[in-house]
């Protein structure tokens, strides 16, 4: 009878003076969209998308995504580019591994990345206002509201970080 090695525990919420389990950052690509199309169907199983919609925004813009030590995706975060800015995605997280900071580590990681492409903002969707506290904290202000439907953005970027000194 061969023995298995048991499987890696999956990242548990930690308690005071716990470590985390590693956790690896990384971009997406092209070769990931079928994963990535998953991740995103069970975090948002109330909006399904195709393999080739996921495929479009990592064409058209980037990814990145957070997997666990054996691989298994956590976390994602996508963008694309809009106007003048960045079209920034809700954060895909598994159910079973949200509130462990995922979400703000990928979106600290995407406003960083967008500052050194001097990207001057970054706009985001919602339907309804369930998660307007949790993006509001992050710095997103509303700048759009039709009914349901909420446009929010955040300045990242550009030439209004820059400061103007006097001789």
């Amino acid at each position: 009878m061969t023995s298995h090695p048991d499987p890696p525990p999956p990242l548990a919420r930690r308690q005071p003076g716990e470590a985390y389990q590693a956790a690896r950052l990384r971009w997406a690509a092209l070769t990931d969209a079928e994963r990535l199309t998953k991740l995103y169907a069970a975090a948002r199983p109330e909006q399904p998308e195709s393999i080739a919609d996921m495929s479009d925004w990592l064409e058209h813009g980037g990814a990145l995504l957070l997997e666990n030590r054996t691989g298994d995706l956590l976390s994602a975060l996508r963008w694309r580019e809009a106007g003048e800015g960045w079209l920034v995605d809700r954060i895909a997280t598994l159910p079973d591994e949200r509130g462990q900071g995922f979400g703000r580590w990928l979106m600290t990681k995407v406003e960083a990345l967008a500052i050194r492409s001097n990207i001057p903002s970054l706009t985001l969707q919602l339907k309804g206002h369930e998660l307007l506290g949790y993006y509001r904290r992050l710095g997103y202000r509303i700048v759009k509201e039709e009914g349901e439907h909420l446009t929010l953005c955040k300045q990242v970027g550009g030439v209004w970080q820059y400061k103007e000194t006097r001789a």
